[in-house]
């Protein structure tokens, strides 16, 4: 698999100019090609994939795939990313097709929805005898024009649907259960008995957004979001605490009575595709005339507490700001999640609300709750001193985040400084994105 690939990349490469390597791949791909003066293309070529990781020249594969629509190299790529990921078997696969009977596609043609992620050029024999016409040809002449003719089984072995990428099958399961193939009890229905099937491997179907009151759905692994909808983000904490009411506590909408500088409110809604940095940044430019996305970062930075905070915050942006673009999800400072608007020395018999602030918070698609927590030396000691009891008190809110939904992830503050923090830091942004399956 790996030889192929890196086969297929250098191929694509090769058949470039030399103008066009030293333009094209970095457009592309970010993919900076050597020019010295007597290298040949072949070497250029060489030297530019020499250093590459396995998973590095599978995005490579994926972004030229995408620019190219070159399926065969997209799905190279595909299949090393999902080198470690539980599979979809072939039994799982025949039995989804079976949920579909002889129609796969709904309210829309079949070959409109596979002819985007499976090749259909290639000339087969039908079981007539019939040669020389492409597949595309055959799936609309047993499928589209005469409905019945092919099974939805038959189909998935004609495509190689069966052995195809676990990203390329999910794609065309949301293509079959999306409204514009399937709407009503007929998309219910059959989210359900693919979801019933679908669960054995570990994978489900679940909405993600909406088109004109349609749910649409999404293909991914099974994880458990957290429930309920994020009404106010109170973040970027500089200062004493602030205190906050209600204006309109029917509609949940917050006033901050005192110490406004200190914090920033986020009140829009917030849907399950999750917040992004670019809605953040709108909103900032909304609320703060003048302002934009730098002045934005600037204020955020103003909320970090230490070395370690300002190096995973800082990297985040580096790393994926330009590979991400509008998919980059907002990372959030300072978040708070326990908030009494009261002074609580002011209230008797009552302990102040356990871990009321989180380092970093990231809002993902399907309710998914990532928070990221950097460690210095008072989360395990007291007045200098190791304390068990501070350590227990962090485990056990630890624990009430998890069972409400939410993942904690903990770094170490010294994991997050020196000549090794950056690549430690986008290993595990890496490793979330594909996860979570976020994604340019």
């Amino acid at each position: 698999m790996a030889d192929d690939l890196y086969g297929r990349v250098a191929g694509l490469l090769q058949g470039m100019t030399h103008d066009q390597l030293s333009e094209e791949p970095q457009r592309v791909a970010g993919l900076v090609v050597p020019s010295e003066k007597g290298l040949s293309r072949r070497q250029r070529i060489e030297q530019a994939l020499a250093n590459l990781t396995q998973k590095q020249l599978a995005r490579l594969a994926l972004k030229f795939g995408a620019d190219r629509g070159d399926i065969p190299l997209d799905e190279a790529g595909r299949k090393v990313l999902e080198a470690n990921d539980p599979p979809i078997s072939h039994i799982t696969r025949r039995d989804l097709a079976r949920v579909f009977g002889d129609d796969l596609a709904g309210e829309r043609g079949t070959v409109e929805i596979v002819g985007r992620y499976f090749v259909l050029s290639t000339p087969i024999e039908d079981l007539l005898g019939s040669s020389g016409q492409s597949l595309r040809d055959q799936i609309d002449r047993h499928m589209d024009q005469n409905p019945g003719d092919w099974s939805v089984e038959h189909l998935f072995s004609e495509i190689g649907a069966f052995d195809c990428s676990n990203a390329r099958f999910g794609a065309l399961l949301e293509e079959a259960v999306h409204p514009l193939s399937r709407s009503g009890d007929d998309q219910a229905g059959i989210v359900v008995a693919l979801n019933k099937i679908l669960a054995r491997d570990g994978y489900e179907l679940v909405q993600e957004s909406e088109l004109s009151g349609h749910p649409i759905f999404g293909f991914r692994p099974v994880v458990r979001g957290v429930g309920g909808r994020p009404k106010n983000l109170i973040f970027a904490s500089r200062g004493p605490k602030s205190e906050i009411g209600f204006a309109d506590a029917i509609n949940n909408d917050i006033v901050i009575l005192s110490g406004e500088e200190s914090c920033l409110v986020y009140d829009r809604p917030i849907g399950a595709s999750g917040l992004l940095w670019s809605e953040l940044v709108t909103w900032w430019g909304e609320i703060t005339p003048g302002a934009d996305a730098a002045k934005l970062g600037a204020r955020l930075q103003e909320s970090l507490a230490s070395d370690a905070e300002r190096k995973l915050f800082a990297t985040y942006f580096k790393a994926y700001r330009s590979t991400l673009g509008e998919a980059l999800p907002a990372l959030l400072p300072q978040v708070y999640l326990h908030y009494d608007p009261a002074v609580v020395k002011t209230l008797r018999r009552r302990l102040p609300l356990p871990r009321q602030r989180m380092d970093f918070l990231i809002l993902l698609p399907s309710r998914q709750r990532i928070v990221i927590e950097v460690d210095g030396k008072h989360h395990f000691s007291e007045n200098d001193l190791p304390s068990l009891k501070v350590y227990a008190n962090m485990v056990s809110a630890d624990r009430e985040l998890r069972l409400a939904g939410y993942e904690v992830y903990r770094f170490g503050a010294n994991e997050l400084v020196g000549d090794s923090a950056e690549a430690r830091i986008t290993d595990f942004f890496d490793k979330l994105f594909h996860l979570y399956r976020i994604r340019q």
